[in-house]
């Protein structure tokens, strides 16, 4: 049987199971009676409370003041529960109990978040919450939901496994457990009964979390991975085993570095990132490792250095400027904090570089104003401002007003950014994201920079026809070469405008935003459309895959 076929096959059987689960029949949270409770039969879109013995799948899409409430005394029941489903939802549990079970044969699963764009809580002050089976906190495909459990008292029983952030063996919508009170107890002893992907983050500041089995690896493992953390990273996640049961707890060290920056296990670090930490307590020398190799950086101290040890440094200086640092590379750190008597070995943190340098997304800004500190219209007809929604990549954008009516019948956006390399790590193009709409006057767009060594400034104008009237984001791709007569080692200014800067004339106004101004190595834009494996050349590697697929079923 072919692969595409098994995995046709696999797919029409997950379809089938996940139709299978809803055909119980959906009871929809309306709050009609709008006491908020889930024991009233008014709340309910069938005007019954759900139940174990009808196969009734209770799904929640309302947020505060119109959220689910079970409180003491209640007894709550459900053969499937979703918490955001389409829509936010939420649940707020202070007492009495909630039985998600699978009842006459179905299947039981508690999601909270859905779907990757799905948004669902679960707030938890006291009772008792019991499921048969899996609980998961964030569901299926990356997106901009998330599902979050507060968890302040109270218990949780899961009898299967306990994804935070994990979606059918693979990234997940975003999943946040805040455990500071409570206990949360997984009882299946098959497979891993938890299970976290890098979307996922369980913060313990109270409260324990008690997992069936020897889970000590597993635990470490999202401890150094940095998904689970104590009181925000600034405590000790504290694992124990008793021959039955793995518990986990948190614990605060006041004589620990703690609060990393760049965060511990951040994606997108700037190749130009300087790190810092807040030392701890009483330290009077902080002992720095750094390097690519992590076990080295874990296992290295002052005599066997493991080419890792940077040094000592005195109390005063918390901050570490790494050279030489490459793009898309993973780098490790620790910090060990060194008083009088005792050395307290800090936490290995981590960073991966990202695979651009970043000159600016926007996302820094607090306002208009604070933009303005490293934007400014250099007296031309732009005027800039900070908007908070609809940006590229990321909510922020700036928002650039141009107006060429008047003198001096330009508009430019400019920023002195020092800290930039614009040589950094091999870089040799740019990408500018931007969007705007049909009704701009066409005015041409250009960028622009600026060395310190009196050159003149070098300018390039963006070839898409009418660029400023494009309602969509789209990317203008630059290569830093055509900046001639620049040194790219020494910029001082960089430019983005309308109209032409060297010879203005009379032109119209319009609305653009700017996003994701960031610096590339050489890469690959647009793979060939023979190129099979996707390494944007072709050669005998793409000839293989072709070879090995060729006899290969494409449809059943």
């Amino acid at each position: 049987m072919s692969k595409k076929l098994c995995s046709l096959i696999f797919c029409c059987v997950v379809l089938a199971v996940m139709t299978g689960r809803a055909s119980g029949g959906d009871v929809l949270w309306s709050n009609g009676s709008t006491d908020g409770l889930w024991s009233t039969a008014g709340n309910w879109s069938t005007a019954a409370v759900p139940t174990i013995a009808t196969v009734d799948k209770a799904k929640i899409i309302r947020l505060a003041p119109n959220d689910a409430h079970i409180t003491a005394g209640m007894a709550a029941e459900c053969s499937w529960l979703v918490v955001g489903d389409g829509a936010s939802g939420e649940i707020h549990m202070t007492g009495g109990t909630l039985n998600v079970n699978k009842g006459a044969g179905t299947d039981s699963w508690t999601i909270v978040a859905y779907g990757a764009n799905d948004t669902g809580i679960i707030t938890m002050d006291g009772g008792t919450i019991t499921t048969d089976n899996r609980f998961y906190i964030g569901f299926l495909a990356p997106g901009t939901g998330s599902g979050t459990l507060n968890m302040n008292g109270g218990t949780i029983n899961i009898g299967g496994t306990f994804g935070i952030g994990y979606g059918e063996g693979s990234i997940g919508t975003k999943g946040t457990v805040n455990l500071a009170g409570g206990t949360i107890n997984v009882t299946s002893t098959s497979g891993t009964n938890l299970n976290m992907a890098n979307v996922a983050k369980l913060d313990i500041t109270g409260g324990t979390l008690v997992l069936t089995g020897d889970r000590r690896t597993l635990i470490t493992g999202y401890v150094t991975s940095g998904y689970i953390v104590a009181f925000n990273g600034l405590g000790d996640v504290v694992v124990t085993y008793d021959n039955t049961n793995t518990t986990v707890t948190g614990a605060t060290n006041p004589y620990k570095a703690r609060g990393p920056k760049p965060a511990s296990n951040v994606l997108d670090a700037p190749p130009y990132a300087v790190l810092s930490w807040t030392p701890g307590t009483g330290a009077l020398t902080h002992d720095v490792y750094f390097g690519t190799d992590a076990n080295a950086v874990r296992d290295a101290n002052t005599v066997n250095t493991l080419g890792v040890y940077v040094g000592p440094q005195n109390y005063e200086v918390n901050s570490l400027t790494p050279t030489g640092l490459e793009l898309s590379h993973a780098y490790y750190w620790r910090i060990d904090e060194v008083n009088s008597t005792n050395v307290f070995k800090g936490d290995r943190w981590q960073f991966v570089v990202a695979s651009f340098a970043l000159i600016d997304d926007f996302e820094k800004y607090a306002d208009t104003t604070a933009m303005s500190a490293s934007w400014s219209n250099g007296s031309t007809g732009a005027t800039l401002s900070l908007a908070t929604a609809g940006g590229h990549e990321k909510a922020k954008t700036m928002k650039f007003d141009y107006n060429n009516v008047n003198s001096p019948l330009y508009s430019e956006a400019q920023t002195a950014s020092p800290t930039i390399n614009w040589t950094v790590d091999g870089v040799v193009a740019m990408d500018i994201w931007y969007k705007g709409n049909a009704g701009n006057a066409d005015e041409p767009m250009y960028a622009a920079l600026e060395d310190n060594n009196s050159h003149p400034v070098a300018i390039l104008v963006n070839s898409t026809p009418n660029a400023a009237q494009g309602a969509e984001w789209q990317v203008w791709h630059i290569k830093l070469s055509d900046f001639t007569g620049v040194n790219l080692a020494n910029v001082k200014k960089f430019y983005i405008g309308f109209g032409n800067r060297t010879i203005p004339v009379t032109g119209g106004a319009g609305t653009v935003y700017f996003d994701d101004i960031k610096l590339y190595r050489s890469r690959c834009i647009t793979p060939p459309a023979v190129d099979l494996n996707g390494d944007c050349v072709i050669d005998f590697k793409d000839f293989s895959v072709m070879a090995n697929n060729w006899m290969e079923e494409s449809v059943i």
